[in-house]
């Protein structure tokens, strides 16, 4: 990959974001007033989650990258046993108010001409409908812009003209495909499809060492993998303009954020 030319590519990250927290600490016993564990806390780490996590994913990979997110705070908090890395619990907190969907005038305002792509993660959690979407697209046709896209829709014809990333379980779930736009299917431990081609994942490469870690992750740690899949292919895709390279660059990509336990940003340095 030419390290140059992705540090020349700006990339325009719209969609629903959360935080990601993990609180750590050590579970040693069953309270005496409920059948429950009990955690003694040691410590809690905060990451960009959803949209954040593409642009934080997208940033860490050498683009120049801005997001167009919500203001509303969502949050998934995890509990975590550190003897066994196993969640005890995940609180999720947000979703109940109302987020506000991103305003036309806010679309308007967007110099599209300064983009190389726009990046859309349609969480549904409110701050994309439909009309903001055709607006976008709109926007992006005008300029000629790549649109790649990684929804939870189940009606998925707003998303004409796209490259659209959905795993196995939504594409199985799609009420309505898009018109003019590649979809690609990815399947975790079997990597991803398109066009009816398979691209198989890459094995993780775990330190040996991480025996308690890598036996309570391996082939379940996919919390954010997806994103890490799209940055990856947006990156690769935007400078080879070759899908099927694309794919095998985000294939690695997921398969090091995987390698790791929680939200993990994806580097150069893993890749290379």
């Amino acid at each position: 990959m030419d390290i140059q030319q992705q540090s020349q590519l700006k990339i325009l990250v719209i969609g629903d974001s959360c935080d990601d927290i993990y609180h750590y600490g050590e579970c040693a016993r069953i309270s005496q007033e409920a059948p429950v564990p009990v955690l003694k806390h040691f410590k809690s780490e905060v990451y960009g989650g959803m949209a954040r996590n593409v642009y934080e994913n997208l940033a860490s990979l050498g683009t120049h990258v801005e997001i167009l997110t919500n203001v509303e705070k969502i949050t998934k908090e995890r509990f975590v046993d550190t003897r066994t890395m196993h969640h005890l619990l995940r609180f999720d907190t947000g979703e109940s108010q109302e987020i506000s969907t991103v305003n036309s005038k806010a679309i308007d305002d967007i110099n599209f001409s300064d983009y190389s792509s726009i990046v859309i993660s349609d969480y549904c959690k409110g701050f994309l409908d439909k009309d903001a979407i055709v607006k976008i697209l709109s926007y992006c046709e005008d300029f000629n812009l790549p649109v790649f896209v990684d929804t939870k829709r189940k009606d998925m014809s707003c998303y004409s003209s796209c490259i659209i990333k959905v795993n196995q379980f939504e594409y199985e779930d799609i009420s309505r495909h898009p018109i003019n736009s590649e979809i690609i299917v990815t399947s975790g431990k079997s990597g991803a499809s398109w066009n009816g081609e398979e691209f198989p994942a890459h094995k993780s490469q775990i330190d040996s060492l991480s025996i308690s870690i890598s036996d309570a992750i391996r082939g379940t740690n996919v919390c954010g993998a997806g994103d890490t899949f799209l940055s990856g292919l947006v990156t690769e895709y935007l400078i080879s303009k070759d899908m099927r390279k694309s794919i095998e660059f985000a294939n690695m990509c997921a398969s090091k954020a995987v390698e790791k336990f929680g939200t993990y940003v994806v580097s150069m340095d893993d890749v290379i």
